[in-house]
């Protein structure tokens, strides 16, 4: 079932009255499904904001439709199924970390008797039960970073929008996030976010959505993507004998030496690989790691 759904979605901007439009968006298709990861990719100014921002209410679309469980995401009521949590979020810098809780939360409308097991709760899944008193100008950015999703936690929502939820944290910060995404799948949440972390996309997702210069430039499985970028196997074995090295010089295979008496095979089509495993059978090498080699993720989604 479709959650999220963008129907030829344009966005158009004028620098004043006389310039011409310039599409920050155009004409974008795809579809996010119900319990599912799906990463939202692309350079920088590729038109990652502008998209999250139109299915927010934030900015009108210029063309087509953004649809939130069937609905038009142009009514209010239909952003209510959304938890969002923006790139750049804003802090009454005297607040306390739970004044500010307490204030989103009474903005959400949410029941009055629960707000303090609540906020409990979702401080503990941040890590921030600890500095519940401290004011926010007093917090890091990856602390504020934590409460920005935290805010987006209240309440347990069902769909989860995260514009760029893990920039400038640190290792900590961004593996304490990969497991509350995983938690949330597992209770059955859907997960949209963009991100510039590959790592997080590979770590993380079911699909992905790429986005380049405002167009999109693929949407489906991330398994798909790195099979694109599959380049074959690599052995490392160490310790040859003079024999098998004098044979190895004949047998067609492609290898280096990247240090003394160690030698990497490299082999790219499946004939090549069964040649390199026929080859350490016959002359008894033990091969001590085995890789596959791939091209990185950045190039696959942006060449």
């Amino acid at each position: 079932m479709a959650i999220l759904e963008f129907q030829s979605v344009s966005k158009f901007y004028k620098k004043d009255f006389w310039s011409k439009k310039n599409a920050a968006v155009k004409n974008l298709s795809f579809t996010v499904e119900q319990n599912q990861i799906v990463g939202f990719v692309g350079p920088n100014g590729a038109g990652k904001t502008t998209s999250i921002k139109m299915l927010m209410g934030l900015v009108r679309t210029s063309q087509g439709a953004i649809f939130i469980n069937g609905q038009n995401a142009k009514a209010p009521s239909a952003r209510t199924a959304i938890a969002y949590l923006s790139e750049q979020p804003y802090f009454y810098e005297h607040l306390t970390v739970i004044e500010s809780l307490k204030f989103l939360y009474r903005l959400k409308k949410l029941p009055v008797a629960a707000e303090r097991k609540e906020i409990d709760r979702v401080l503990g899944i941040v890590d921030l039960t600890d500095s519940n008193t401290r004011k926010m100008k007093e917090l890091s950015k990856g602390m504020q970073q934590r409460l920005n999703m935290a805010q987006a936690l209240l309440g347990d929502g069902g769909i989860f929008v995260m514009d760029e939820p893990m920039s400038g944290m640190d290792p900590p910060g961004r593996s304490l996030f990969r497991k509350i995404f995983r938690n949330l799948i597992d209770q059955g949440k859907s997960i949209f976010f963009s991100t510039h972390i590959l790592d997080d996309i590979e770590a993380l997702c079911d699909n992905v959505v790429v986005l380049n210069k405002g167009e999109l430039k693929y949407a489906g499985p991330i398994s798909t993507v790195l099979e694109k970028g599959y380049e074959g196997i690599e052995f490392q074995a160490a310790g040859l004998s003079h024999a098998a090295m004098t044979s190895l010089k004949g047998s067609g295979l492609t290898y280096f030496e990247p240090l003394p008496n160690t030698i990497r095979i490299s082999a790219t089509t499946q004939d090549e690989i069964n040649t390199a495993y026929a080859w350490m059978h016959e002359h008894k090498v033990r091969c001590d790691s085995v890789r596959k080699k791939t091209k990185s993720l950045e190039s696959i989604l942006y060449q």
